[in-house]
């Protein structure tokens, strides 16, 4: 039986690096409006539809080494009926992980690989969330509520965006803000925050240069080493005063969340 069982390990390992292979250098591609996941060479070609039947997918994550991708189902905004999703990266083995009602309404999604760990913002749940790969262990990170009850009725208390930066210790996240209102912000916090600290309190807002109508038409932040979109003198300018304001990412309308296998 032990024999058997390294067998069916080794196999299931052989396929995933096989499935990894195939699928180095395709873009993975979340489709709203036809709730569905597809999988591309970067050039558009060879198009494949992987899965289909999601709810409204937001987010994505690829993970090329387990043979892995995930994603969230927003689900209908008003209801308590978020999900996060797996499955393999050609779309078999699809799992639920995080089901229905472990998150209001999650909207972008990172991988920490190295502590196997995923990270997401949940809109109208009005938090910044984190669980162990196989969903287990959901915790809240950050609090943005202040006692107001879900789903949150002020959209300057919507968390959409998100970065981590495992190295230094921190999360990033951009909170919305009503359109064209001019006050999105975007902030961070510590990943381990002690527990004689309250998760609920106001982490420090990064100031920027011109008012961001809404940071949710970013397509995502990116952890390149420093924050996408302000000069190195307006991110020295952070600050704890209210009202930040900040700059516009070039680009138009509001494109497909997309991931990279390369």
């Amino acid at each position: 039986m032990k024999g058997q069982n390294m067998t069916q390990l080794k196999s299931s390992q052989s396929e995933h690096a096989s499935v990894g292979r195939a699928t180095i250098g395709r873009l993975f591609v979340l489709e709203a409006s036809g709730n569905r996941v597809l999988s591309l060479n970067p050039d558009g070609s060879d198009r494949k539809v992987i899965v289909t039947e999601c709810r409204l997918p937001d987010g994505i994550a690829v993970d090329v080494e387990a043979g892995h991708i995930y994603w969230t189902n927003m689900g209908v905004p008003n209801r308590n009926d978020g999900s996060i999703e797996r499955a393999d990266l050609d779309g078999r083995n699809r799992k639920t992980i995080i089901p229905q009602g472990g998150t209001f309404t999650p909207k972008q999604l990172q991988l920490d690989k190295e502590n196997a760990k995923l990270y997401w913002c949940d809109r109208e749940g009005m938090r910044v969330m984190r669980a162990n790969l196989d969903g287990s262990n959901i915790e809240t990170l950050v609090d943005t509520s202040h006692g107001d009850p879900r789903p949150g009725p002020d959209a300057t208390r919507w968390c959409v965006g998100i970065a981590v930066d495992p190295e230094r210790g921190h999360i990033y996240w951009t909170q919305k803000g009503p359109e064209k209102g001019g006050l999105g912000r975007l902030l961070r916090a510590n990943i381990e925050i002690p527990k004689r600290e309250n998760r609920s309190i106001a982490p420090i807002s990064m100031c920027c240069t011109r008012a961001c109508q809404s940071p949710s038409t970013w397509n995502s932040i990116s952890r390149t080493g420093s924050c996408t979109g302000p000069t190195a003198e307006t991110r020295r300018a952070a600050t704890r005063s209210t009202g930040p304001r900040w700059t516009r990412i070039p680009g138009r309308g509001r494109p497909r969340r997309f991931c990279t296998s390369t």
